[in-house]
């Protein structure tokens, strides 16, 4: 590990990969209830809220299943988080509300994992690294970060092989 208090970049893969699970084990098993054994159940309460039940059901839950394996597998996790931190969203506003207080608990942990996942990305272990993890360099050529992008000098980071790699998080002095 490093000397000073920034994190081993390996136990920053291990938190996120943890993060991952959790988070896409959750929604693949909520959009799960939503499309089969609870289907009955979700459609009455879309139908209570005013939207078209059964079909209100299925999208949900199709996006909930299907973001929940994107995050799982850390495909384009970032992107998935987005629209499933919406859905926990539009959950505490609508579902959730009025509720006792104890009821936000689940939701509001399960939204900050997800802006957790959308402000760091999938970290290192994922099955498709085809989004750049580098906080300077966002762009995506032929599946690995931009060579033309800075990867910012003042955080010591240099580019090897397309990739930043430099100072854990750039805020201490040793190498990853």
């Amino acid at each position: 590990m490093c000397k000073t208090m920034c994190a081993h970049p390996k136990m920053k893969a291990f938190g996120l990969l943890g993060l991952r699970l959790a988070i896409g084990i959750i929604f693949i098993y909520m959009g799960y209830g939503k499309l089969g054994p609870n289907h009955a159940m979700a459609t009455g309460l879309f139908s209570g809220m005013g939207l078209p039940g059964s079909a209100a059901a299925y999208v949900v839950g199709l996006l909930e299943m299907v973001g929940g394996l994107m995050v799982l597998l850390g495909v384009f996790a970032g992107t998935a988080a987005m629209w499933l931190a919406i859905i926990m969203i539009v959950a505490m506003l609508t579902v959730h509300k009025g509720g006792p207080f104890m009821g936000y608990f689940l939701p509001l942990a399960v939204l900050g994992g997800c802006l957790g996942l959308i402000g760091t990305g999938a970290g290192a272990y994922r099955l498709v690294k085809m989004e750049c993890h580098c906080a300077k360099c966002k762009s995506v050529v032929d599946g690995g970060c931009s060579t033309e992008k800075n990867c910012g000098d003042a955080c010591g980071d240099k580019k090897e092989n397309g990739c930043c790699e430099g100072k854990c998080g750039g805020a201490c002095g040793e190498k990853k």
